[in-house]
Formats: C-alpha cells, structure tokens, sequence
C-alpha cells in the first residue's frame, strides 16, 4: 500500500509533469510557426520568380524592338542618301552598311520570336505558380491559425493547472516539497520514483538494505545514489 505522503505527492508530480510537457510544447510552437511562416514565403518567392522572369522578357523585348527601329532609321536614312551620291565606291560602301543593318535587324527579329515564346511561357509558369500558391498557402495559413489556437489553449491549461497546484503543495511536507521542487526545477527526470525491485526507479542502481527497508515502511526515503525521492507501492 502507497504511504500517503507519497499519494498526495504523485498528485502534485502528476500535474507538476503534465505543466512541464505542456511548458515544452509551447516552447516549440513559435519555432513550428517560423517554419511554417518560411514555408509560405518560399511559395510566394516561386510567384514572384515567375513574374520576375516575364517582366526581365518584356523588357528585353521592348528594348529589341525600340533597337530594330533605330537601325530601321538608319536603314532609311542610308538609302535616301545613297539616291545622292555620285561616287560609285561610296554606293557600295552604303549597300554594304545596309546589308549589315538588315542582317542586325534580322538578329533582333529572331530574339524577338524567341523573347515572345518566353513571354508566353512564362504567362503559364505565373499561372501555374499562383494556382499552386492559393493551394498550398490555404493549407499553411490554416496551420498557423491552428497553431496560434494550440498556444491560446496551452497558455489556458497551463493556468488551470498552475491555479490548482496551491492546494496539493498544501498536502505535502514542507522539507519533502523543497527537495521535490529542487528536482522539479532542475528537469533531473521525475522527482518521486517508485522502487523497483531493490533498484531506484530513476538511476536504476541497487539500493542499500537499509534504505530499502525504510522505503518499504512507507517513510520518506531518498535513493542513496541520485537523492531522488522513492516510495514503495
């Protein structure tokens, strides 16, 4: 039979225990919300690459197009002025440079096609980026709410808990709660263990005859190895 000293402070480490696990998670929920939080930002990077990248082709292509026209002046310009000269090596010499404009504008006009095919592409990839970014952003950002809802009712059970602790620290001796609380605080295991056999249910090691005897007495009894509290059932 549980001495009742032992009784009131199972009582005591059981709701001691559960505020510590409770403590623990909550400890780890601002971390799961930065996770969280990363996830989604990263999702919302993949949408703005995407539209990065069409705006980087557009305006690559506006500046193909404001370059082709150029050389289409000068094209323009260069005939007009070669229905002028005289000289047939000047002639030639502005043919040449018209061919080597056209050639350029060619160039460009081929960029361009290919500038256009990238546009359209990524139109698909922006399309593509956003609808898997509502998908994916709903379920993450109903996973902040839940944990946001999980902290608010660890926060709550943690002072219900804390609110009843007064009246069991009331039931146990004042030197047998220091010593339990000196454990507690230091986050050494359980405080109270039972004894196993002739072992220490903390450390493990084999306690002396003696201790063992006063422990089966129902006395309060500390282990001669780890100092943590032991009972007997």
């Amino acid at each position: 039979m549980t001495a009742i000293w032992a009784e009131n402070l199972l009582k005591l480490q059981e709701l001691d225990l559960e505020i510590r696990n409770l403590k623990l998670r909550l400890i780890m929920i601002p971390k799961e919300t930065a996770a969280v939080k990363d996830r989604i930002a990263a999702i919302e990077a993949e949408v703005k690459n995407a539209r990065d990248a069409r705006q980087t082709h557009e305006r690559e292509l506006k500046q193909n197009e404001a370059e082709a026209q150029g050389l289409a002046d000068k094209i323009a310009k260069l005939e007009q002025q070669s229905a002028l000269v005289k000289k047939n090596s000047e002639y030639q010499a502005m043919l040449a440079s018209i061919a080597m404009l056209k050639d350029s504008i060619s160039t460009l006009e081929t960029r361009a096609l290919e500038l256009m095919d990238m546009i359209d592409a990524d139109g698909a990839a922006i399309r593509e980026a956003e609808q898997s970014a509502k998908t994916a952003s709903a379920g993450l950002r109903d996973e902040l709410e839940e944990l946001q809802s999980l902290s608010a009712d660890v926060q709550k059970r943690i002072g219900e808990l804390d609110s009843g602790r007064g009246g069991l620290r009331n039931m146990v001796d004042s030197e047998l709660l220091s010593r339990y609380e000196m454990i507690l605080k230091k986050n050494a295991g359980i405080p109270l263990v039972r004894v196993e056999a002739d072992k220490c249910g903390h450390c493990h090691l084999r306690l002396t005859p003696q201790t063992l005897n006063y422990a089966r007495s129902g006395a309060i009894s500390y282990c001669d190895n780890c100092m943590h509290i032991i009972y007997c059932d």
